[in-house]
């Protein structure tokens, strides 16, 4: 009897060293790609022991630090999956993916394998009328964007959930909304500072719902201003115990689980903390992004400016009951994705 031979997917998962969000899709993302009779090759680049801290090791994944040993993996391998790295991309003019990259796609598709381009966005819509896609990412197996502002910019592909909707506690594990204490803060380091009308309307919310305002910092490079934050809110700022991405990660959902709400510009931050039960109030300098990607779900009716969250704070007692549904229809949505994934897969097995 003939067996199945294994078949070799080659993953770039890699990310930002310091950003927990860049992990958690991806460690997503790698969860879809596994399965029976399958070995993943995962090139992270570079990494940094806090980045690879967050992907276990396991019998049926490669990890690789150099690119070159990776793609001679790839070329020496029968009918090889090649998945294009998720998250967001910021294609300059001209076509894309650059040369290199459209070339190993293209060999993979002649050797009878398969493309998946998955979870993927765009930084800036707008650079879509100036990009034009290369027809072996265009014509992949599966192309799924990661929100509709995204797809309907590029023009082809459809739509899921970011992966790191996937990820945390059944909904129906969440701690009920009058059991959280906590109102949880986090903002980016390289957007302008918020200011006093933003901070008085940020300590009224947590007044009005009897939480106590407590901040974090999921990017490294966000904890002064994590600091600042508590000092100008009168809150507290809860350190993780290392920025190792497996230790961060534990923390913040720690965190989130015990938070009635998170206010954040940082996508992850918000997407984490509505996957713990924390609902998603997103506030920021310019927050077309962070809109996109919540919106993807359902979840983008408290999403706007600085100036907009005394608002979304008269409103939040309605959207709350929202929050559990549209995270089960998330999901739903992301294990379809995974599902036609696993079909492109088995279809070139």
């Amino acid at each position: 009897m003939n067996e199945k031979m294994t078949q070799n997917v080659f993953a770039q998962l890699s990310g930002q060293d310091d950003n927990l969000g860049d992990s958690a899709l991806r460690i997503a993302y790698l969860d879809a790609l596994r399965g029976p009779g399958r070995h993943v090759h995962v090139y992270l680049m570079t990494p940094t022991t806090d980045y690879t801290s967050g992907f276990a090791k396991a019998p049926d994944v490669t990890f690789y630090e150099q690119r070159t040993p990776w793609i001679r993996a790839q070329n020496e391998s029968t009918r090889p999956v090649h998945a294009i790295n998720a998250g967001e991309i910021n294609p300059g003019a001209g076509v894309f993916p650059g040369p290199r990259r459209a070339a190993e796609c293209a060999r993979v598709v002649a050797a009878g394998g398969a493309v998946i381009v998955a979870g993927i966005g765009l930084r800036s819509v707008e650079s879509a009328a100036h990009v034009t896609f290369d027809p072996a990412f265009r014509n992949a197996s599966v192309v799924s964007w990661r929100d509709q502002g995204s797809r309907d910019a590029a023009g082809f592909g459809d739509f899921a959930p970011d992966w790191a909707y996937s990820e945390g506690p059944p909904t129906s594990a969440w701690a009920d909304a009058g059991e959280r204490s906590l109102l949880a803060v986090t903002l980016r380091f390289d957007r302008p500072w918020p200011g006093e009308e933003w901070i008085a309307a940020t300590r009224a919310f947590a007044a009005k719902t009897s939480t106590r305002i407590v901040t974090v910092a999921q990017v490294a490079r966000d904890a002064p201003r994590a600091v600042h934050l508590a000092e100008a809110l009168g809150g507290e700022y809860l350190p993780a115990p290392s920025m190792r991405h497996d230790d961060l990660d534990a923390h913040v959902r720690s965190v989130y689980s015990r938070s009635l709400a998170v206010v954040s510009d940082r996508a992850h931050g918000l997407i984490m903390g509505a996957t713990e039960g924390a609902y998603p109030i997103g506030s920021g300098s310019d927050p077309q992004k962070i809109s996109r990607l919540l919106a993807a779900v359902g979840l983008g009716g408290l999403i706007g400016r600085y100036d907009e969250l005394p608002e979304f704070a008269d409103r939040f007692e309605t959207h709350l009951p929202t929050l559990a549904p549209a995270i089960d229809a998330a999901r739903a949505d992301v294990a379809d994705l995974t599902a036609r994934i696993r079909a492109a897969m088995d279809a070139v097995a």
